[in-house]
């Protein structure tokens, strides 16, 4: 309910009871009048703010009313420029009524309907919404947690930290791309719903502009198109509406985009809303009114080749001209969507940032343009590992042969050989895709895409397991890689039935899900790590939560043959100041600022490089926060990256037997032989020199005999 203090409403209420009283004690007023002057009062104040102080009143009240000479003069005593004193209000018998202190719910008046970007459904409206003149409500947008979200986070996120340093934060802080666990809870930090950091209303729209960098370089269109829909209708957040525009284009939100758009061409000659305009009046089946206005648009000097291309092609069905790729802009990009003109890998770079998740949606891209863009959305997250699976299935090209596309791969390895060298084994039906598994995963690694990659190989890996001949694989080099690619099945899915096949059936394969389990349900156990000689992880599994109890370390050395020296890696310390600054925030019990800092901290290090001690402080720096699911789920990454890392070192070079059987063919010798130089210690690319004769070295390879 709405109380209207020392409103003009309020008191025109109580000022005609009081007078209504007084005529009627006065006499002058009969009996049967009441009842219609009572009825008419409540008419005329039917679209009035409820007042809980009008109403019946008793003698007392009634005598202790001033007399009032008009209306206007009551409105004049109390205008906003007046105080007025208690003792000129009208008193009540009412009983006083203790309201509850407002919350930040109920500070700014409720957002419309917002309708989602991906479904267009009605999303239920914001509970921190905007008022006219309040930056608390601007800086309090956002998004609700999902029901199914792995983080625990609540509406007091930003309790304690400045928001000055929340603004710092969005600023400098990075979205790590290595740990899927820590930017899950960065990203659900920085788009979600809560209270505003401490003096939030001096930065309010400086902090707003910095979210929405930060959520635009991770790419997250959704919850962008969220936030910038429930932005002020100001010049100062133009770009972000011309943003929205374009996105719900491209998300065939139709209804939406236009009607935003009716909207800013009766209030301006921008031709960029007047493009717009045409684009809509198309998308509605209206192509005489588009035509028109794409005509009024050259009249009046427009210049934009690619624009009237795109529209000609739109309008009449036959492809445009050849137009220039530079002059390729983001508006471009949905109108050549529109046009069902194929959008090339040239296209992407013109892309408005933040789109990023949005591209799903076009069903134009071209098939390598779909590769590339699909990979970049399972590398930030944007895109589940089946998803990207099913989509780089569907590329309308045949796949090139497996041992073309994998050596390519491994010559110079980017997005777009990566997911062709996936969809190229993916096709591959015999069991020797087990031996291409092994080959791809280890060049996956060493360019640093390992964790990456691990559940789509995984999938083909358990695929493969049933399909005939997996004997004739294990002959080929001993068993080396079928023994690890049955690792790799392990490390994806410690409990996943395939591996109590006889084909994956090994000690190797048993220690790998052994490790994993010992996370998991918090017992411990010291075969893995006699195994794989991980000892360096001791950190890491005790902040998880693994207690190894009172154990003889120099019995269990000699007991189980352990080296006594741990296996020789160059660890990388994470920057000591932004630990410090961390393990502060998790103390002080910073939800917000230690999640960010977190994910800045690890940043673009490989886990498996990271110091485990710099770990195992991450993961009891989650834990202090609440986020124990992300803590152990963070440990759980770390812990596969390096199994991954002896995965690598286990599986043979790329020299198959001759004759090994590939898609029905023999694979050439020379190819056999093949294999990237790498360096042993670091697993980096060789120099550029070594790097080019290879790469003549596997194109002549490659090269079909007549």
């Amino acid at each position: 309910m709405k109380i209207y203090h020392n409103s003009v409403a309020f008191l025109q209420g109580s000022i005609k009871a009081s007078m209504l009283a007084s005529m009627l004690v006065a006499g002058s007023v009969t009996g049967f009048i009441e009842p219609a002057f009572a009825q008419s009062d409540r008419e005329a104040r039917a679209d009035k703010p409820v007042t809980l102080i009008t109403g019946d009143q008793d003698a007392a009240t009634v005598e202790a009313t001033p007399e009032l000479l008009s209306i206007e003069d009551a409105i004049q005593i109390v205008s906003p420029e007046t105080d007025l004193p208690e003792t000129d209000l009208p008193k009540t018998d009412l009983p006083e009524i203790d309201l509850p202190e407002p919350t930040a719910r109920d500070l700014t008046n409720q957002a419309p309907e917002i309708t989602t970007a991906e479904t267009g459904v009605p999303e239920a409206s914001v509970t921190i919404g905007l008022t006219q003149n309040n930056d608390v409500g601007l800086a309090a947008i956002g998004v609700r947690q999902s029901a199914d979200s792995m983080a625990n986070l609540n509406e007091l996120i930003w309790r304690g930290t400045p928001a000055s340093r929340a603004a710092y934060l969005f600023a400098n802080s990075k979205l790590t791309s290595q740990s899927k666990a820590l930017a899950t809870v960065a990203l659900e930090v920085v788009a979600k719903e809560a209270v505003p950091p401490i003096g939030a209303n001096m930065v309010a729209r400086d902090l707003v502009r910095a979210r929405l960098a930060w959520l635009s370089a991770a790419g997250r269109s959704t919850d962008l198109a969220v936030l910038v829909a429930r932005l002020p209708e100001d010049e100062e957040w133009l770009n972000w509406k011309k943003w929205l525009v374009e996105y719900q284009l491209m998300q065939r939100l139709d209804q939406d985009a236009c009607s935003t758009v009716g909207t800013y061409i009766t209030n301006t000659f921008d031709p960029y809303w007047h493009k717009l305009k045409v684009l809509c009046s198309a998308v509605q089946g209206n192509a005489s009114e588009a035509r028109f206005g794409a005509d009024i648009l050259a009249a009046s000097g427009v210049e934009d080749p690619v624009f009237f291309a795109l529209v000609d092609e739109m309008l009449t069905g036959e492809e445009a001209s050849a137009f220039d790729p530079a002059l390729i802009e983001s508006l471009h990009i949905v109108l050549m969507d529109a046009a069902h003109h194929e959008i090339g890998l040239d296209g992407l770079g013109a892309l408005a940032p933040g789109m990023e998740q949005g591209l799903v949606a076009l069903r134009y891209l071209g098939s390598d343009a779909r590769m590339v863009s699909t990979f970049d959305g399972l590398a930030k997250g944007l895109i589940a590992p089946q998803d990207a699976g099913d989509l780089w299935r569907s590329a309308a090209t045949a796949p090139e042969p497996a041992q073309n596309a994998l050596a390519r791969h491994r010559s110079a390895a980017s997005p777009l050989t990566t997911a062709m060298s996936w969809r190229a084994i993916a096709a591959d039906k015999s069991a020797a895709r087990l031996l291409l598994i092994a080959q791809a995963m280890k060049t996956d690694i060493a360019n640093g895409n390992g964790l990456l990659m691990l559940p789509l190989y995984a999938e083909l890996a358990r695929e493969a397991a049933n399909f005939p001949g997996i004997e004739g694989v294990a002959s080929a080099d001993d068993g080396q890689s079928l023994n690890s690619v049955a690792m790799l099945v392990a490390i994806d899915d410690p409990d996943h039935p395939v591996l109590q096949k006889e084909a994956f059936a090994s000690p190797l394969v048993g220690d790998a899900a052994a490790m994993l389990q010992m996370l998991e349900n918090g017992v411990w156990n010291k075969a893995p790590l006699v195994s794989f000689n991980l000892w360096n992880l001791l950190p890491v599994i005790e902040a998880a939560g693994v207690a190894p109890g009172d154990q003889e370390w120099l019995d269990l050395l000699d007991s189980q043959g352990a080296s006594t020296s741990a296996r020789s890696v160059n660890f990388v310390a994470l920057p000591p100041l932004l630990m410090r600054a961390m393990a502060k925030s998790a103390e002080k019990r910073h939800v917000a600022e230690t999640v960010l800092l977190a994910s800045w901290v690890v940043g673009d290090t490989p886990l498996q490089m990271v110091n485990p001690n710099d770990v195992a402080q991450i993961v009891k720096a989650m834990d202090a926060i609440g986020q124990n699911m992300t803590g152990k789920a963070f440990a759980m990454e770390v812990v596969r990256a390096h199994l991954l890392a002896r995965f690598h070192d286990l599986v043979p070079p790329m020299m198959a037997q001759e004759n090994q059987m590939v898609d029905g063919d023999v694979i050439p010798e020379n190819l056999q032989n093949m294999q990237m130089p790498v360096s042993p210690v670091t697993e980096e690319l060789a120099d550029a020199d070594t790097l080019l004769e290879a790469t003549q070295n596997m194109n002549e390879a490659t090269t079909t005999p007549e």
